[in-house]
């Protein structure tokens, strides 16, 4: 099996994948659409990547590749998030920041106490981060990054689990050409791209799953990349597709709006 994440080595998505699956082929990938491409390909069984983190909220794009390539979800992995401070000198030789940008909106109220004068430059994942900070060998350089990243470029831990927000996980999908079978213990997501506006139209939608007893555990929405106030709304919730009540409000949603199953599969919380 060979699964495609976002890299280089030391990436929250690299540990996503060992927790999943830790006797897979790694194929890591520059950005996030990338893994996407290479799933769609056949270059990769699966991917795996960040869908939301329980502070810095929903991977917009991660949303819109699911339209995009069509691909299903297929199972659905947490990551507990424990971010460390870096690097090969000491905290007060710190003068540059090398960040992916969610690091810093988790570890914002650290570096603004401890590090507020630190030049920060974005990168495309923490394990870019580490990989600047292991090739320059610069005291004054320094990085927040997984333990994972830390290891595999041997840089000093200066200090443990400076996330700002000790209750911090993100939740990663598993993607590929096939969702899962029901278990009993099951989770849907899906796109609902309404083709009517009138007054209350998303209260009748959601009054779908209410009368049927189905419990949402998220709804947000995204621009359609189509005129401006035009959005598609995207919904998760408990059960799965093949389930008699699921596949009637279903049913009845596309009678309103076109309707995307973008995955059911087993649910971790």
């Amino acid at each position: 099996m060979k699964i495609a994440t976002l890299g280089p080595e030391g990436t929250f998505s690299h540990e996503a994948v060992l927790r999943y699956n830790s006797k897979a082929g790694i194929l890591f990938t520059e950005t996030v659409m990338d893994a996407f491409e290479e799933v769609a390909d056949g270059k990769a069984d699966f991917g795996i990547v960040p869908i939301e983190n329980s502070i810095a909220g929903t991977v917009g794009q991660t949303l819109d590749y699911l339209m995009k390539f069509e691909l299903k979800i297929k199972a659905e992995e947490l990551v507990p998030i424990s971010h460390n401070l870096s690097g090969f000198g000491k905290i007060s030789d710190i003068k540059v920041l090398y960040l992916h940008p969610q690091t810093y909106e988790q570890c914002e109220l650290f570096i603004k106490e401890n590090l507020p004068k630190a030049e920060i430059i974005q990168t495309s994942s923490n394990g870019k981060s580490a990989e600047i900070i292991a090739k320059s060998k610069d005291k004054a350089k320094a990085s927040i990054i997984p333990k994972i990243a830390a290891d595999i470029y041997k840089l000093k831990i200066l200090k443990k689990d400076v996330q700002d927000n000790r209750f911090n996980i993100t939740r990663f999908f598993v993607i590929g050409h096939e969702d899962s079978k029901k278990t009993g213990y099951d989770r849907t997501s899906i796109a609902v791209y309404p083709q009517v506006d009138r007054p209350g139209l998303l209260h009748e939608m959601l009054g779908e799953f209410a009368n049927r007893k189905i419990n949402l555990t998220k709804i947000e929405s995204r621009p359609s990349k189509g005129k401006l106030g035009d959005y598609i709304f995207y919904i998760d919730f408990q059960g799965h597709k093949s389930e008699k009540h699921v596949a009637e409000a279903l049913k009845k949603l596309e009678e309103t709006a076109f309707v995307t199953v973008l995955g059911s599969y087993p649910r971790k919380y």
